[in-house]
């Protein structure tokens, strides 16, 4: 009878802890992973995970984060109700980025089984008119308030097809661009000239896109860095 008695009560203790379980939120995404594939530097990719509630409680999204200021989203919606689902939409800046690059979009709920939900984004991200440097940052250390420097960036144009420069914007007018040519040839190198004008003492981080007539790499990103001192 003592047997019994326990068989009884840890099937109760069983069903209420399933029936527990089955009553709490649950959180399912459309996709573990996101392939962008190819991407060309200075692009801006967009992709959306769908985020369902498939649990019988309310879900709470409590926040949705990313592993690199590069990578944004938009929030979804705090709260889903069971059988409801809504997206987070992402925007991926590519600029500066060369090669494999894998960043993670990280999803925390009330989930009891699952409060963490990682989904990757992974691209690889290429050039047309690449730097010889390797490097699409240009780094001019100290330099005065007030003083003006050139510096030259070579760019090869490895997309076997003629490209054609169109000119630049900048993310300030204390930065310039000038080019020597406006079609480079495939396999040829056009080398760019950037001015640069310190113009306050602090930390700089500037940026020149030049423009193409590429469908793919319409603007390749020039990044320039330099601290400002107070002039002698």
């Amino acid at each position: 009878m003592k047997a019994l008695h326990t068989f009884c009560s840890l099937f109760l203790m069983t069903a209420l802890a399933v029936g527990s379980a089955l009553s709490q939120p649950k959180v399912s995404v459309d996709k573990s992973a996101i392939d962008l594939g190819v991407t060309y530097n200075g692009q801006v990719r967009k992709a959306r995970i769908l985020v369902r509630n498939s649990g019988k409680e309310t879900l709470k999204i409590l926040s949705v984060q990313t592993s690199c200021g590069c990578t944004a989203v938009k929030q979804p919606k705090s709260e889903l109700k069971p059988g409801e689902s809504d997206a987070v939409e992402i925007e991926f800046n590519s600029t500066g980025f060369r090669g494999k690059v894998t960043k993670h979009i990280n999803i925390q709920t009330n989930d009891p089984s699952t409060p963490n939900t990682s989904v990757a984004l992974v691209t690889d991200v290429v050039d047309e008119l690449m730097p010889i440097s390797n490097s699409s940052v240009v780094w001019l250390g100290s330099l005065p308030v007030g003083k003006e420097v050139e510096h030259k960036v070579g760019l090869k144009n490895v997309s076997g097809k003629v490209i054609s420069l169109k000119g630049y914007t900048s993310s300030s007018p204390s930065v310039t661009m000038g080019f020597e040519k406006k079609a480079v040839m495939p396999a040829d190198t056009v080398f760019i000239t950037i001015k640069v004008k310190s113009n306050k003492v602090d930390y700089v981080n500037e940026q020149v896109m030049l423009q193409t007539d590429s469908d793919k790499q319409t603007n390749v990103p020039v990044r320039v860095t330099f601290i400002g001192t107070k002039a002698d």
